[in-house]
């Protein structure tokens, strides 16, 4: 059995893999606080953290307990329940996701107001609703969008310290590594984490915390080099793909360093190797080819192509899941336009920079780990820290922010 593989008795080497790793969520991603509590949810597609990530869980619960000592309120764990949600979209019970997520939604509020420190442990279930009926996976999806936007605009405006990491399970392994034999799938994923995150075979924390420090300061490097060029576009050429976009002259490039307002520094996603912005919202032309599949609300929309004018998407089209992508893009007014374009550290005019090592040229199926091997764009909502001043006009809203990778090489325009 692989050292990366947890089995019902851990080895020393995953112990010492999964510690650095809650090392790095705590002390990197959310820079958690002493006398902060920490709530671990995951609001997206089991509105709660899939008990299969127990491990990370309870490591994380020691990496917190280590800074915070003996806090009274500690952690708390929103937990998930995949039976319990399927069977919410097949009976089409509203009401109860909607009590469920609005349950949820308080809790995320209270911390909020708190200034508390809130963990996304975000899973991947590809197979979760993929024969149901789109319109009932949409309707799901929307819903907990309805209740957990106002909070996801509050979080990206730094009120309190956050961030956002991967938490394998078995269906997410085998949607990631289908051509692995079925008992080494979980070993080739947690391999893959531990990677992205940058914890060695060793399990050095502290060597960790070190390239961390090294690879964000990287980042902020050429984030500061693409703002003091002042660009005036992007264009998205080659794999099927030539779509131009219109930057705001207020935009500003950011990284995923971020701070909160009581001058928290913290990583709101883990891994990360992108620098973003926003285009105008009516300025994308062109037709964007997908180079991963998304998964949204647990099913897999693969082959997306989708055509633009004027900023809004025109003709949307995939060879798998087309009518979700349909409804997805109907969400509201917002969502058939872009809120985001990101490349990754190193992109130039010159070409494409490589994939993350920890890539491989391997799809995924997870938002974090897909969007952060390549360039992407993102459907929906725009981040309005990314001008430097208001500008209503060309910042995109919308309930959904869906990130579709691109695998076009980014030519950056003056």
């Amino acid at each position: 059995m692989s050292e990366s593989q947890p089995p019902a008795s851990p080895s020393p080497a995953f112990e010492a893999r999964i510690a650095a790793c809650a090392g790095v969520i705590v002390r990197i991603g959310l820079n958690l606080q002493p006398r902060q509590r920490l709530l671990i949810a995951e609001p997206y597609e089991l509105h709660g953290v899939t008990p299969e990530a127990k491990p990370l869980v309870d490591a994380v619960i020691a990496a917190a307990g280590a800074v915070t000592g003996d806090h009274p309120n500690g952690v708390e764990v929103i937990r998930g329940d995949q039976r319990r949600l399927r069977g919410f979209i097949a009976d089409r019970n509203w009401r109860g996701l909607s009590l469920l997520a609005a349950d949820n939604a308080r809790r995320m509020n209270d911390y909020v107001a708190r200034g508390d420190a809130l963990l996304f442990l975000l899973g991947s279930h590809p197979t979760l609703t993929t024969d149901l009926p789109p319109d009932r996976v949409a309707e799901a999806r929307r819903i907990g969008n309805e209740y957990f936007g106002e909070i996801s605009r509050q979080l990206t405006q730094g009120l309190t310290n956050w961030t956002a990491a991967p938490a394998p399970s078995r269906d997410w392994a085998d949607a990631a590594y289908p051509d692995f034999p079925p008992d080494s799938r979980m070993a080739a994923l947690w391999a893959a984490v531990f990677e992205a995150l940058r914890i060695n075979s060793r399990g050095s924390e502290s060597d960790a915390l070190a390239a961390w420090d090294t690879h964000l300061r990287k980042l902020q490097k050429h984030r500061d080099e693409l703002n003091a060029r002042r660009l005036g576009g992007i264009r998205f050429c080659d794999d099927g793909t030539d779509l131009s976009v219109t930057l705001p002259a207020e935009h500003v490039w950011c990284t995923a360093c971020m701070r909160s307002k009581a001058g928290v520094p913290f990583v709101a996603n883990l891994p990360t190797e992108e620098i973003f912005t926003l285009p105008h919202k009516d300025s994308a032309q062109g037709i964007l080819t997908a180079g991963r599949p998304v998964v949204f609300g647990g099913t897999i929309i693969d082959g997306i192509t989708l055509e633009f004018q004027n900023g809004r998407v025109v003709n949307a089209a995939a060879r798998h899941g087309g009518v979700l992508l349909r409804q997805l893009l109907e969400t509201d007014e917002g969502a058939a336009r872009l809120g985001e374009v990101a490349i990754l550290a190193g992109e130039s005019a010159a070409g494409k920079s490589p994939d993350p090592p920890w890539s491989k040229g391997r799809l995924f199926h997870h938002v974090l780990l897909d969007e952060n091997a390549g360039n992407h764009v993102a459907l929906g909502e725009g981040y309005a820290f990314c001008l430097k001043s208001p500008n209503p006009g060309a910042l995109n809203r919308s309930l959904i922010h869906v990130d579709v990778p691109v695998a076009a090489k980014a030519n950056l325009l003056a």
